[in-house]
């Protein structure tokens, strides 16, 4: 019986959607995933991890090598959960994306031969996150450690750099961290009870892309008090090229990372992004791509769809501060915009209003509600771009009883995208085609942008 410590010569078959190599080991044909192994390559491998259906493993001696093997950028790849790709030749990674994509629409979604589009690369390979998030934590005998996840785990790399986020970015978070380490607040403990000052969740460093402005966000597991805020002020005021700073709430459990309170620390609340020849003022915690060039080439692409037949009304879900919304209106129809995130629908009628399109109509309500009650109505097209979770049952049915003519479905999960098709399908919608996007080079990650009409036999 195979066990932890075992060791195995492997062939690697494929990569999986998270870059990881994929093998076959024992009589039984255990699945065994091995980061940072490709495919073809052959290799000496230790099991780590042993479940019941699969096994995951690390590389001792490789015997050979991929021709589309390149040496890493980044120190901590390996270490660090957040690039898995960067061993990957950049035109083997828009592949193995568009792989990924079109196994998910055949296994899961039931597609027999589904027409997937090459990957459209992004505009820049390193340095495209306009956002940088990173869990702190009191652990390893630091008070504040702050950095990226390592692969399948909870413990942090304390962040050294990322060549993945945008210079400045990476150049302000080491600030950031350097000022926060000299107050008396803490991270919080990875299991148990915190202490008091063990406060700080997380920090969200964000820059637009195109306008410049940075906004610094510092989540916290309670309220500060008046003095810890004044500390807080005081640290990060130093640091220069703030637009502004706030302290997010956040007192649920659970990984999601923000709380419906906001307390200013100081400078501006909001920030502005240009893609293409809208600007758009949003919040920390508002969802906005966090690859602005790619995101503007994404909407420009989705909205040609929506447009295609010239609909009077779209309906568009999940609308976040209205960053698509603003490209589907530009083409004369009218927008009924719904999103559930309040401090992100709040900025969908002032993005409108600021960019001259007045054919908006904002609705901030939880999407299933809202879909299910604008189901009465006629829509000639719905444009849907949900969480990775994908889309609630109650939407789907929504869905076909809005029986709109097409359905442009923007997703970054391939497997929910796939499931949702399949709903949309069996209640008689048929996929026309599907383009991936890199929305995240480096990383395993895919947006994809679906086009699906209904069956008029």
């Amino acid at each position: 019986m195979m066990k932890q410590g075992d060791i195995f010569r492997v062939k690697i078959d494929n990569l999986n959607g998270e870059g990881e190599g994929v093998a076959r080991i024992g009589e039984e044909g255990l699945v065994l995933f091995v980061p940072g192994a490709l495919a073809g390559e052959e290799a000496e491998v230790r099991l780590v991890t042993k479940k019941k259906n699969y096994g995951v493993a690390k590389v001792v001696k490789r015997f050979c090598d991929s021709p589309h093997r390149v040496k890493p950028r980044c120190a901590s790849f390996g270490r660090c959960g957040g690039c898995a790709l960067q061993h990957l030749s950049y035109g083997a990674q828009l592949s193995l994306k568009k792989k990924t994509l079109a196994d998910a629409l055949t296994r899961i979604g039931g597609e027999r031969e589904p027409r997937v589009f090459d990957c459209e690369p992004s505009p820049s390979e390193w340095g495209y996150r306009n956002k940088a998030s990173l869990p702190v934590q009191s652990a390893a005998g630091e008070c504040l450690r702050a950095g990226f996840y390592k692969p399948r785990s909870h413990d942090i790399v304390p962040y050294r750099g990322c060549d993945i986020v945008a210079p400045e970015i990476d150049a302000k978070t080491k600030e950031i961290l350097s000022a926060l380490r000299g107050t008396r607040l803490c991270g919080v403990r990875l299991n148990g009870k915190s202490a008091e000052r063990e406060t700080i969740r997380e920090i969200v460093v964000r820059r637009a892309r195109f306008t410049g402005e940075t906004l610094l966000a510092v989540i916290c597991r309670r309220a500060p008090s008046s003095a810890e805020l004044k500390l807080l002020r005081g640290a990060l005021r130093e640091i220069e090229g703030l637009s502004g700073a706030v302290c997010n709430i956040n007192e649920s459990p659970g990984n999601f990372i923000w709380g419906e309170k906001s307390v200013p620390l100081f400078g501006k609340e909001t920030m502005r992004e240009r893609l293409g020849k809208f600007v758009f003022t949003f919040e920390a915690s508002s969802f906005f791509q966090v690859n602005s060039e790619q995101a503007a080439k994404l909407y420009e692409y989705a909205a040609s769809l929506a447009l295609e037949d010239l609909p009077r009304e779209i309906l568009e879900l999940y609308a976040g501060v209205g960053g698509m919304t603003a490209f589907l209106a530009a083409g004369g129809a009218k927008i009924t915009a719904v999103e559930s995130w309040e401090p992100a629908a709040k900025y969908i009628a002032c993005n409108a209003e600021a960019n001259g399109i007045k054919k908006i109509t904002p609705l901030a309500a939880r999407v299933e509600e809202a879909a299910s009650e604008l189901s009465k109505k006629n829509y000639g097209t719905v444009v849907l771009d949900p969480p990775r979770a994908g889309c609630d049952e109650k939407v789907v049915a929504a869905l076909l009883k809005i029986a709109a003519e097409r359905i442009v479905y923007v997703s970054c999960n391939p497997a929910t995208l796939a499931r949702d098709i399949k709903r949309l399908a069996e209640g008689g919608y048929e996929l026309v085609h599907a383009k991936p996007f890199d929305m995240f080079p480096q990383t395993g990650h895919v947006e994809t942008v679906v086009l699906m009409s209904r069956d008029k036999d």
